[in-house]
Order: C-alpha cells, then sequence, then structure tokens
C-alpha cells in the first residue's frame, strides 16, 4: 500500500486534461447511456438538428419575456429528449434479439426476454412518459400565458390613450349634511372635524 506522502505526488502528476482540446476529448469518458448527459446532444446525435429543432420552436411560438423563452426551452428539449428515446427504443430491441439464441426470434420475443430480466424498455418508457409530460405541461403553460398577454394586448390597445384628469380643486358640491345652525342638536354622522 503506498504511504499517504506518495499519493499526493501522484496526485499532482495526474490532473487530467489541461488543454482545451484534452478536456474536450475527454469530455464524455464516464458516460454509460448518455440519458442523463448534462449536454443535451450526445455522441451519435448532430447538434444542428437540435439547433433547427430550438429554431423552429422558437419561430412557431415567438415567446416574449423570460417566462416564454423558458417554456419554449422546454418544449424543445422534451421533444429532443422523445426522439433519443424512439432511436433508443428502436436499437434496445436490435440489440436483445440479436443477443436471443433463437434466429426467428421476433421483436415481441425480445420485450419478453427482457420484461423477464433487466427490464430495460419500462425505464426507457418511463422516460419517455416523463418528456412527453413535460412537453404537455410546457406546451399548456405556454398557450395560457400566451392566450392572457394577447388580452392584455387587446384592452390596452382599446383602452382609451388619454384617461380623465381629476378635477384641479375640491369639488363645489353641496354638502350631504349641512353644517348644524349653533344650538341645533348633532345629527351623528357629521364629519368630526365640524364638531370641533
Amino acid at each position: 500500500m503506498a504511504s499517504p506522502a506518495i499519493n499526493q505526488l501522484n496526485a499532482r502528476n495526474s490532473t487530467g486534461p489541461r488543454s482545451v482540446e484534452g478536456k474536450a476529448v475527454t469530455r464524455f469518458n464516464a458516460m454509460k447511456h448518455g440519458l442523463d448527459a448534462a449536454s443535451l446532444v450526445i455522441p451519435g446525435e448532430d447538434p444542428a438538428e437540435l439547433a433547427r429543432l430550438a429554431e423552429d420552436f422558437h419561430r412557431e411560438y415567438a415567446p416574449q419575456g423570460a417566462v416564454e423563452i423558458e417554456l419554449v426551452e422546454i418544449i424543445t428539449r422534451s421533444t429532443w429528449f422523445q426522439h433519443r428515446y424512439a432511436r433508443l427504443e428502436a436499437q434496445l430491441f436490435q440489440t436483445i434479439v440479436r443477443k436471443l439464441d433463437d434466429p426467428d426470434a421476433t421483436l415481441a420475443d425480445a420485450y419478453y426476454h427482457d420484461a423477464a430480466g433487466p427490464n430495460v424498455m419500462g425505464k426507457l418508457f418511463r422516460r419517455q412518459s416523463a418528456a412527453q409530460r413535460d412537453f404537455n405541461k410546457a406546451l399548456a403553460d405556454l398557450q395560457r400565458l400566451q392566450k392572457a398577454r394577447l388580452a392584455l394586448d387587446l384592452f390596452t390597445a382599446s383602452a382609451p390613450k388619454t384617461a380623465p384628469q381629476p378635477p384641479a380643486g375640491p369639488p363645489d358640491l353641496p354638502h350631504p349634511h349641512p353644517k348644524p345652525v349653533p344650538g341645533q342638536p348633532w345629527v351623528g354622522s357629521e364629519p368630526l372635524s365640524w364638531r370641533l
């Protein structure tokens, strides 16, 4: 067993890549399947395809403000994940069929084999369902916000351009309670300032 001093010396020499190129090469070293990747684009996916998808959603929904932009981003991400999961599902079935010993194995055989074992397809289905729920919720929230914004825009557009100005001085209207004449009793609903 190495001493702590030797471990510290070795640790100084193994700090990982330092250049931008080296960091880019090792960025995906620990990735097992890419479903939880911090990057939206994993190896085998086209970043330009994600950019086109985001552009299409932004053009279609024309978000205004930070909240609407974030909802469109959620719609984009959940759609991107749904596309990924669909490709992954097809690849999983092919992999399971290849691993079965029967050359006449069907997709149903692959599904049965997986359900009896690791149930990878079930786990993938849960991820697909979560991405679909995220899409549906973000879309509903976005449509609700945009509808409210449109209603507010229509209301402010139909409102008069100049608001009526309040009168400059006190109104010259007769007061509902005339000041009593000295010697008359107070009714009780007069302003307190009159009683002073």
